[in-house]
């Protein structure tokens, strides 16, 4: 592929557990979460990473998870609705048009939309690929344009042990 736009999907990290009658939109992430993301984004500037800008779900989680990326791979962090638990990857797409200049942007975002997301980019069906993603999952795909237009290439795909592994 030709063009040297990539877009890193990012599940959050391990966040605090669940709890019943409470905002599932502030739940926090966990120590472990917080301390492997910061070793894991140390990986991903070894591995040469760099981004434009870190987009967020609005859940707390997520945005904790965004700002721990852009401490070492750079990048302001922006709240995105559209990746927001329960989207759709062809609205999350069309809401990336104000980025089309952008080279490298990060999606911190939720699971099952990360792994409905990762399919729809690389074979154009939200259902077709199993791609499940766990907590601080990294997939990096390569796309023609933002918005991107299916379908797009997988460069990599990356767990947060093997990132941290990279970066300690």
């Amino acid at each position: 592929m030709a063009s040297e736009k990539v877009l890193y999907l990012v599940r959050h990290a391990q966040a605090e557990p669940a709890r019943e009658g409470t905002d599932d939109a502030i739940r926090p992430l966990r120590r472990e979460g917080r301390e492997g993301t910061i070793v894991a984004a140390q990986g991903l500037r070894r591995l040469g990473v760099r981004c434009d800008v870190v987009l967020s779900s609005p859940l707390k989680r997520a945005r904790e998870t965004a700002y721990l990326l852009s401490t070492s791979i750079g990048g302001e962090v922006r709240e995105h609705a559209a990746l927001a638990p329960g989207g759709s990857p062809q609205e999350l797409a069309v809401s990336l048009a104000e980025y089309s200049e952008a080279s490298a942007l990060f999606l911190v975002g939720h699971e099952p939309d990360m792994s409905r997301l990762a399919s729809w980019l690389l074979v154009g069906d939200e259902a077709r690929l199993q791609v499940p993603f766990y907590p601080g999952q990294v997939a990096a795909i390569e796309v023609a344009s933002i918005p991107p237009r299916v379908p797009g290439l997988l460069r990599w795909f990356a767990t947060q042990h093997q990132l941290v592994l990279i970066g300690s």
